[in-house]
Parts: C-alpha cells; structure tokens; sequence
C-alpha cells in the first residue's frame, strides 16, 4: 500500500471521544518574527505567546503537534514543578517551550505531514 492510499484510507471525520484526564501544560509557542509580520493581528494572538494547553500524553523533546493550524515542535523537555499532596502552597503548571514548524491548510495535510515529520511512513 502507497503512503498516498494509507492516509485516504484513514477516516479523519469520524471524531472519538475519550474519557482520560488532560495533562495540562503551559506552552510557550514562538512563532519568527518574519512570519509574524505576515500574519493578521487576530491569527497572531492565537498562536504567540504562553497558553495553557491539554495534552493526552507528556510530551517529549523532538515531538511534533498541530494546534490552531499551525505544526509546533516541543524544543525541550517539560520542566515541571512538582508539590506535595494536600500542600496549600503554590503549585505551578510544567511547562515547555514550542518551536514553530510550519502551517497547514486542513486535516487531510496536517495528518501527512505529521506522519512524515513523526518517521511512521
């Protein structure tokens, strides 16, 4: 089977939910800044800055991710600040520095091209 005829034969449009605690990590996306002058005011606020983002697995240095139309790559490992249980102190989200890698138009090329960025053709 051609790596063509794999990705048509998967169904992106039929939607699964799953029942599992998000991991929720603070992401700092840098976006460069000659994209960014190309970019609209409203895309840009999307996508440059820190936000809180659910993850259903740590991720790990070197992975890929689509969020808001756009492939980020996770530049280091997640730094987290652990707590002890039942502490009333501040507790801090891990947290994780992202790399742009490139944009995407729908879900059909973002699935390509994150299976040949993650090496599984």
């Amino acid at each position: 089977m051609e790596f063509s005829e794999a990705i048509a034969a998967t169904r992106i449009e039929n939607h699964i939910t799953v029942k599992q605690p998000r991991l929720w990590i603070l992401c700092a996306f840098y976006l460069p800044d000659r994209l960014a002058e190309q970019m609209s005011a409203i895309d840009l606020v999307k996508v440059r800055g820190q936000f809180l983002v659910g993850f259903n697995a740590k991720p790990v240095k070197g992975e890929h991710f689509p969020y808001e139309g756009h492939i980020w790559r996770v530049k280091g490992e997640v730094v987290q600040f652990p707590a002890r249980y039942r502490s009333r102190g501040r507790k801090d989200t891990p947290f994780v520095i992202c790399e742009y890698v490139e944009s995407y138009e729908n879900e059909m090329q973002m699935f390509s091209r994150m299976l040949e960025l993650s090496g599984n053709i």
